[in-house]
């Protein structure tokens, strides 16, 4: 298949955000934005206690930035955790006071149908972000939030964002004010990224068109980003053995492994307080003569650095289309596992 044949296919996969993805982001902010704004006046009026972010894989990346921004903007303690992992730690704190967030893109993953049912029996109040309403979370859930795109990493991104930064705006919290401003920005990035991108990304993706073993290297605000592609995309899209670590873990011992090995990387650098040290790793990396290529958020514009996800995104995932493309995998939606009802269980149960 030509590669521009390919990218045409591509644009209607499930996996492949980047051509809708301004638009969708832009189009959510409308719809849902004063829906979430109105949620975080109750969460304040409300005075919640404890605050849960909880869901599996992808979905449950896309929350750890709303721990993240509690825990700056806020007093309000916090967890996020994997869905089974959630039931299973059986958190005293989980009770009529406390809100529990949920992730599922077909809002039908066992794992997370499993923990927002557990959430309810506890009393919890429960909040889904779903692609669509009437999913089989999105039923069960006190409050859905439907994002109607493909966009399963960005959009609920984008909520968990605006949520706790209008808490923390209520609050007087100037800073946040000036954020919420920036993440009403970005769709307009996002467009321009879709087009500038893909050049780019042909060079780096042919440039580690041979490696079997990619480390994903992220800290700060990009943990989460950094997870989702170092395993979710990486492993389960180019089908190449990954691994995510945070940056300055790497420096506790992983370094060790290249003495003998040389593997490749990819480092996402932000803009944040993170910035000199894993600035640090990189140069370490660089004298160590391996593939390495480093996304550096200070490329794409002067946005606060606590929104570097959303600037990294389409460029990584430019990457990983392209990556696949070059490896002979032209169905980007076609799971080996996945979806066949080889992992999951329950009735109404879709997802893994």
């Amino acid at each position: 298949m030509e590669i521009d044949t390919f990218i045409q296919t591509a644009i209607n996969s499930a996996l492949f955000t980047a051509p809708v993805l301004g638009d969708d982001l832009e189009r959510f902010l409308k719809e849902e934005g004063q829906h979430i704004i109105d949620l975080a006046k109750q969460a304040v009026d409300e005075k919640v206690a404890h605050i849960f972010w909880v869901g599996a894989g992808n979905s449950r990346v896309n929350l750890l930035s709303g721990k993240e921004m509690l825990d700056r903007f806020t007093d309000i303690p916090s967890d996020c955790f994997t869905s089974y992992e959630f039931i299973w730690r059986n958190p005293q704190r989980l009770n009529k006071k406390s809100w529990v967030f949920l992730a599922s893109y077909s809002g039908a993953t066992e794992d997370t149908v499993a923990a927002l049912r557990y959430a309810k029996q506890k009393g919890a109040k429960t909040i889904s972000f779903v692609n669509q309403q009437d999913s089989l979370m999105g039923k069960e859930s006190d409050v859905t939030i439907a994002y109607k795109s493909k966009a399963l990493f960005s959009l609920p991104l984008a909520a968990a964002y605006l949520f706790v930064l209008q808490m923390a705006k209520i609050n007087g919290h100037a800073e946040a004010a000036k954020i919420i401003t920036d993440l009403y920005r970005i769709p307009d990035v996002l467009r321009k990224q879709y087009v500038d991108e893909k050049g780019k990304a042909l060079i780096t993706s042919k440039s580690f068109g041979h490696q079997e073993m990619i480390y994903t290297l992220a800290s700060g605000p990009l943990v989460g980003l950094g997870y989702k592609f170092g395993l979710t995309v990486f492993m389960e899209n180019i089908r190449v053995n990954g691994s995510f670590m945070e940056t300055t873990e790497f420096r506790h011992g992983p370094v060790e492994m290249l003495d003998r090995h040389k593997p490749a990387f990819i480092v996402l650098l932000g803009m944040d307080d993170s910035r000199p040290l894993v600035q640090r790793v990189i140069d370490l990396l660089k004298t160590q003569n391996v593939p390495l290529i480093v996304y550096d958020v200070q490329d794409y514009g002067n946005f606060h650095p606590l929104l570097a996800p959303f600037l990294l995104k389409i460029p990584l995932q430019w990457f990983s289309i392209l990556s696949a493309y070059l490896r002979g995998i032209t169905d980007l939606d076609e799971r080996v596992f996945m979806g066949r009802g080889l992992m999951g269980k329950g009735k109404g149960v879709t997802w893994p």
